[in-house]
């Protein structure tokens, strides 16, 4: 039986500045060339999920995680691809299509697991190391769903001379996105000779099978940091001067053994679509596996969203769907999860 972790929730931005964009992707607004862009679609403010994940990292390596690492070798950028070792890309995946050829100096360099996927080639170590890895731990971007309006601050600029006009984008509102972590398959990695299928690591590199496997302790370990990042979610973009909570003001868990995402869509401008929710349980518990966990924060600056949490309460009292907290969310599922991985 297959376990997928369905999850919906949003953040609260208020006046922020998290995912910056380029200025050849964006239309010039302003008669100044000196303008910091904000990521956006449909003139919504959005953060990408490249973004949300790099810093889910960031609380990974502050539990002592070790992440993956990358090194320049000529003029490419080559990364670990050692997903046993490496929590980010064990959970978040990779893609790596190239070969490494390493001097002797450089491969002493290397430490003994890594030292391992190398074969020596006359002068030179090399390896093959075309491999990819799905990533378990799915996320779509985060999107303003209720105010949409980017702002434009002006600003100056001191100098020694003439100062200098500037202008920044911010925005403000709730952003939605929703997420789905495969249980079954953090921690479990795939030897192949394909070159062109998804395989963790080669035939050729030398690892065996039980040097791969990881414990059900250390699989439930790096599912729950993992989710924690999440919980705890802290996006470094530009908080010098636009500090902002990025942590879920809202969240929904459950796992179920098929399917698509099922809480797409329930979160609206104006709160929770309950009907929308209702529908999306009843449409799909033939396949749930668990029980449904929904946290909401008081620290909502937003009075659409003041009641909340006692709504979710009255719509809600099946015996299998709690509600309270943000916290008593995670730790509702990481609970479930510590007795059935």
């Amino acid at each position: 039986m297959n376990r997928f972790l369905n999850m919906a929730y949003f953040i609260e931005v208020i006046e922020g500045k998290l995912n910056g964009s380029a200025e050849n992707v964006e239309k010039q607004r302003t008669g100044f060339k000196n303008v910091s862009y904000v990521k956006k679609v449909d003139g919504k403010g959005l953060v990408s999920a490249p973004c949300q994940k790099f810093n889910i990292k960031r609380y990974m390596a502050n539990e002592n995680f070790e992440l993956s690492k990358r090194t320049k070798n000529d003029k490419k950028v080559s990364i670990s691809a050692l997903p046993h070792k490496y929590i980010d890309e064990d959970v978040f995946g990779f893609m790596r299509a190239d070969k490494d050829d390493l001097t002797d100096e450089q491969y002493k360099e290397l430490d003994l697991v890594e030292q391992s996927t190398f074969k020596k080639n006359g002068k030179q170590w090399t390896r093959n190391i075309t491999k990819k890895r799905k990533s378990r731990f799915m996320m779509s971007p985060l999107v303003c769903v209720n105010y949409g309006k980017v702002n434009l601050e002006w600003n100056v600029a001191s100098t020694s001379g003439d100062s200098m006009p500037y202008c920044v984008e911010t925005y403000s509102g709730i952003f939605a996105g929703i997420s789905n972590v495969d249980i079954d398959n953090i921690s479990s990695f795939v030897k192949s000779d394909s070159e062109s299928e998804f395989r963790d690591y080669s035939n050729l590199e030398a690892f065996t099978q039980e040097e791969l496997a990881l414990s059900k302790e250390e699989k439930y370990l790096r599912i729950n940091t993992a989710l924690k990042g999440l919980q705890y979610l802290s996006i470094q973009g530009n908080q010098n001067n636009h500090l902002t909570d990025t942590t879920p003001k809202f969240i929904i868990l459950a796992e179920y053994k098929w399917g698509n995402n099922i809480f797409q869509g329930i979160i609206k401008k104006d709160g929770i679509d309950m009907e929308g929710l209702r529908e999306t349980l009843e449409e799909n518990e033939d396949f749930r596996i668990s029980d449904i966990w929904i946290g909401v924060s008081k620290r909502i600056d937003n009075d659409k969203y003041s009641t909340l949490k006692e709504d979710l309460s009255k719509e809600f009292e099946e015996d299998y769907i709690h509600t309270g907290t943000i916290k008593n969310a995670f730790d509702g599922y990481l609970g479930h999860l510590k007795e059935t991985v």
